[in-house]
C-alpha cells in the first residue's frame, strides 16, 4: 500500500506517518514544495535529498526515523575515505541538515510525526574564514594579463562593480547606460539542475542601479563594438538575446564553466593568487572599504539586504580601519601638541 502526504493511513499508535517511508514522504514534500521555490533552490533541494538523504534513510518508515539515524548519516558523510579525503565538507552537511529539518518540520505540522528528529541532532560546526580577495596590485596584474581576452570586459566589470556571477551573465544591454555611466540589475542567469535559466534577482536589494567608472565604461564600449563584429561575421547563425556577455553565436554562457575552468585558466595566465569567482566581488568591496568608501555605499553596490551583513562579511577590513582610526587620533593629538609648544 503506497502512502501519500495527505490521506495517509494511521498506524496503531495514532500517528499519520506509520505506513509512509521517509522516501515517500520526502518525494511528496519535494513535489509540493517546488512551486514555492526558485528554480535554483528547487534543483538544490532535489539534489540534496536524492543524493545524500534517500540512499541512507529512504528505506525507513517515517515513524522509525530517529536522531541517531540522522547523526550516523552525517558522520558517514564526513568520514575520511581511504585516500584521506572527506566525503563532504562540514558546510555541505549543514546544508543537508537545513533541508531535512525543513522537510521534517512540515511533517510535524501535518501531524505525521510528533516531533522533528533533527532537533536532537548536532550538525557539524564550521570555522568561519574571511573572504579571499586580491590586493590592488594583484587585481591590476590580472587585468593587464587578460586584456586581449574575448571576455576581458566581464572580469573588468566584475572587479569594478562587485556584481555576482549570475548578475553579470544575466546583464542585458537594455540595462546598461554607458552615456550616464550606470547599469541596473534586473535579471540573473543561474544553474537549475542540468539547465541554466534566467530569473529575477532573489531579493529587493539585489535589484539595484550601480554607477560605473570611466574605465569600465570604456571597456564596455569596446566590448559592444567587438560583439557587433561577431554578429556581422556570424550572420544568421547569431542568436541575439540582448546579453552583454554571450557566446560567439549569441548564446548564453554557462555559469559553472565561466566561474571555474575559464576563470582559473586566466588566473594561471596572470600568475596571481587563486581565488574563486566570488573573490572578485570580495576584491571590489574590500578595496572600496580600504579606500574609505562608507560601508552603506559598499553595501548598496553589493545588493546586500542590510549594512550589517556587509559589516559581518568584511569585518577584516573594518578592524584594520578601526586600528588606523585610533592611530590617526594619536597623530592628531601629537600634531596639536607640537603646534602649541
Amino acid at each position: 500500500m503506497t502512502a501519500s502526504l495527505f490521506g495517509t493511513p494511521s498506524d496503531a499508535g495514532g500517528s499519520g506517518g506509520g505506513l509512509m517511508t521517509v522516501r515517500e514522504y520526502l518525494e511528496d514534500w519535494l513535489e509540493l514544495k517546488e512551486p514555492t521555490l526558485s528554480p535554483t533552490t528547487a534543483a538544490w533541494y532535489r539534489y540534496v535529498i536524492r543524493r545524500h538523504v534517500l540512499p541512507e534513510l529512504g528505506h525507513l518508515s517515517l515513524n522509525e526515523l530517529k536522531p541517531q539515524h540522522i547523526q550516523r548519516t552525517y558522520s558517514r558523510r564526513l568520514k575520511a575515505t581511504p585516500d584521506g579525503k572527506r566525503q563532504l565538507s562540514p558546510s555541505s552537511v549543514r546544508c543537508i541538515h537545513r533541508v531535512l529539518h525543513s522537510a521534517l518540520s512540515q511533517a510535524v505540522r501535518l501531524q505525521l510525526i510528533t516531533r522533528n528528529p533533527c532537533d536532537a541532532v548536532d550538525p557539524p560546526r564550521g570555522s568561519r574564514r574571511g573572504p579571499r580577495y586580491w590586493k590592488p596590485e594583484e587585481a591590476a596584474r590580472f587585468l593587464e594579463a587578460i586584456k586581449g581576452n574575448r571576455l576581458f570586459a566581464l572580469f573588468h566589470l566584475a572587479l569594478g562593480t562587485g556584481l555576482r556571477r549570475g548578475e553579470l551573465l544575466g546583464l542585458r544591454w537594455a540595462d546598461v547606460d554607458l552615456q550616464r555611466g550606470y547599469l541596473t540589475v534586473n535579471q540573473v542567469r543561474v544553474r537549475a539542475g542540468a539547465k541554466t535559466v534566467s530569473k529575477e534577482p532573489k531579493t529587493f536589494g539585489s535589484r539595484r542601479t550601480i554607477a560605473l567608472s570611466k574605465q569600465v565604461c570604456e571597456t564596455l564600449k569596446r566590448h559592444a563594438a567587438a560583439q557587433q563584429e561577431e554578429k556581422r561575421v556570424m550572420g544568421e547563425a547569431y542568436t541575439d538575446n540582448g546579453l552583454v556577455f554571450a557566446g560567439i553565436d549569441g548564446s548564453p554562457l554557462n555559469p559553472d564553466y565561466i566561474g571555474s575552468q575559464y576563470f582559473q585558466r586566466l588566473i594561471t595566465l596572470a600568475g596571481v593568487p587563486r581565488i574563486n569567482f566570488h573573490g572578485l566581488r570580495h576584491t571590489h568591496a574590500t578595496l572600496l572599504a580600504m579606500g574609505g568608501v562608507p560601508l552603506k555605499t559598499v553595501s548598496a553596490r553589493l545588493g546586500h539586504s542590510s549594512v550589517r551583513i556587509t559589516g559581518d562579511i568584511y569585518s577584516h577590513v573594518l578592524d584594520r580601519m578601526d586600528k588606523e582610526a585610533a592611530e590617526k587620533f594619536d597623530a592628531a593629538l601629537e600634531a596639536a601638541l607640537k603646534a602649541n609648544s
